[in-house]
């Protein structure tokens, strides 16, 4: 089920199907938060994209996804900068981080992880194939509350 692209009436109508797991996408680049959008809704996500990093953080908030991918190299604000603020709150959400700038910065992201003591972030080197993206999704897909 996707909700960006709809107006706000819209998107106050739908609502999160019971065991539906929600996904946070924040990327400057429409192109990826649409190829991750309409592939993670086809795995039954319910999706909401961020193409202003400014909105990140807020959006996560309000938003409380199970799943969060986070693009780590955006503009004026920094990818990791909204990662300490995300893994600050103690969050359980899963987290993917993702780059096109090489696996420096995944493993940074990684780190960070490490230092909130949130060891399970994963990571997607950009550009990625599609099976890649599902491959990854999946098991978080199928994945019971607390798990």
């Amino acid at each position: 089920m996707r909700c960006s692209g709809k107006s706000a009436a819209d998107r106050a109508a739908l609502k999160v199907l019971p065991m539906q797991k929600k996904l946070l996408v924040v990327d400057d680049e429409k192109g990826i938060t649409r190829i991750v959008e309409k592939t993670a809704s086809e795995l039954g996500f319910f999706v909401r994209t961020v193409n202003d990093p400014a909105t990140a953080f807020d959006t996560f908030e309000t938003f409380a996804p199970d799943v969060l991918l986070l693009d780590l190299m955006m503009p004026d604000v920094d990818g990791i900068d909204i990662l300490n603020q995300i893994l600050a709150t103690g969050t359980g959400a899963r987290i993917v981080v993702m780059s096109g700038y090489g696996t420096t910065y995944l493993q940074l992201g990684k780190a960070v992880g490490a230092v909130h003591e949130h060891a399970d972030i994963k990571t997607l080197a950009k550009p990625f194939r599609r099976d890649d993206l599902i491959a990854l999704l999946t098991p978080y897909a199928a994945a019971q509350e607390g798990v």
